[in-house]
């Protein structure tokens, strides 16, 4: 398909499978400039959908790096009110809010990271209502990740900046789907058999899941009450939404204080532009107690001190080696296409909505609950072709849950899919 062909099919599918946009809704779109060709098309979508304004927001990593880099040192723990008050107004409201990511995954690599630390926590800070809203699926949401230039050299390196470029055009339409004689409808398909899965986990109850693969012998408890959710979110005003395009997990939350062993990342680990490469944890009752990485290790301690929970884990999800991002093979060093190419977890805030009732809960009662409560999420991908997870009910016995990175016959069964 052409570029045009591209931008108009993903249009669609975001803002008609991705957000729903209403007549008479409003619309935030946060985009960096380097796939600002994307925007007239997705406008012009939710336009015809009835959108009543959409604002736009140009994001430039150049200009971040030049304040990390030149800005006096007692600023840069500064945020305006307005970075995030019209985003918050437009979530309570009910407005819908796409983020279009694609920045240089390395973008702000070697930022002293004495520097780097006010920044990263001033953001975290100032997004906490906002991001209290979209975890609890307040509002319709969506992340997508938009081709460029910038980003094909990266995931590409050896190839002429064109082929890049193609290539990566090429591998986002088959990971999104668009590459479907009908992709709103291959979606809504997809959809319907991850949901199947997710009804069917929530269902069962697991007690624990037990995760054995290359540098990875991890035991991960689950809350009472767990709820597992794939696709599809519903927000408070009725709307059904997919959070995440391209996406191919069910995930849930563990509770906080049952996580030990030891894990590793399958794939490297893309910290705030900076690329922290493949990231070993040792856990004990829930908490990171030991980390490792092949690149800037302060960085990601800096991730992992954010906060007095930062070190415990928010979410667990499960990914078929089978998935389309999976099979292109290729490290994207994006976190939404990497974690979409196996089983991951995160460390850090749960969906509130992991558990029964959490959306209705306070932050004391989610905890009490076993929700980790934090000013970041990091997802990181574990899963590959030698990801083996058993899981053990809680009156006995276990199940076969994946095999070799992806579902078991078992599963499908079980599932009904």
């Amino acid at each position: 398909m052409t570029r045009d062909e591209f931008f108009e099919a993903y249009a669609a599918v975001v803002a008609g499978v991705g957000l729903d946009i209403r007549p008479e809704q409003e619309v935030y779109v946060r985009i960096p400039i380097e796939a600002s060709t994307f925007t007239p098309h997705f406008v012009r979508e939710a336009y015809r959908r009835g959108a009543r304004y959409v604002h736009v927001e140009y994001q430039d990593q150049q200009a971040t790096r030049a304040r990390l880099e030149s800005a006096p040192a007692e600023s840069l723990a500064y945020v305006p009110p307005g970075v995030f008050g019209e985003r918050l107004r437009l979530a309570r409201d009910g407005g819908a809010s796409l983020a279009v990511l694609g920045e240089d995954p390395m973008g702000l690599a070697g930022i002293d990271s004495e520097r780097r630390g006010p920044w990263t926590r001033a953001l975290a800070e100032a997004g906490t209502a906002l991001r209290e809203l979209a975890m609890k699926d307040h509002f319709p949401w969506c992340v997508i990740s938009m081709p460029n230039p910038v980003w094909a050299k990266r995931v590409y390196p050896d190839l002429p900046p064109d082929e890049a470029l193609d290539r990566l055009f090429d591998s986002v339409g088959h990971a999104c789907r668009l590459d479907a004689d009908d992709p709103v409808a291959a979606w809504k398909e997809h959809s319907r058999r991850l949901m199947a899965f997710a009804r069917w986990l929530t269902d069962e109850g697991f007690g624990e899941f037990r995760y054995r693969g290359p540098g990875t012998d991890l035991v991960v408890g689950m809350p009472a009450g767990q709820r597992w959710i794939a696709t599809e979110g519903v927000s408070a005003n009725g709307i059904t939404f997919i959070a995440n395009l391209p996406t191919d997990e069910v995930f849930s939350a563990p509770d906080r204080q049952r996580v030990e062993g030891r894990v590793r990342s399958t794939r490297p680990l893309i910290l705030g532009g900076t690329n922290v490469g493949i990231a070993e944890f040792t856990v004990r009752e829930g908490r990171i107690v030991e980390a490792e990485c092949e690149g800037d290790r302060a960085v990601l301690e800096q991730e992992l001190d954010l906060d007095d929970s930062a070190r415990y884990f928010g979410e667990i999800a499960l990914v078929s080696e089978e998935a389309p991002i999976a099979e292109l093979g290729t490290v994207f060093y994006d976190g939404l296409y990497d974690e979409n190419a196996g089983c991951h977890l995160a460390f850090g805030n749960a969906y509130a909505n992991c558990v029964a009732g959490g959306g209705a809960m306070e932050e004391a009662e989610r905890r009490a609950a076993g929700l980790n409560q934090s000013m970041q999420h990091t997802d990181f991908t574990i899963g590959s072709d030698e990801l083996e997870i058993i899981a053990r009910r809680r009156g006995g016995g276990t199940f076969p849950l994946m095999r070799r990175g992806r579902w078991t016959q078992e599963s499908f069964d079980a599932a009904g899919v």
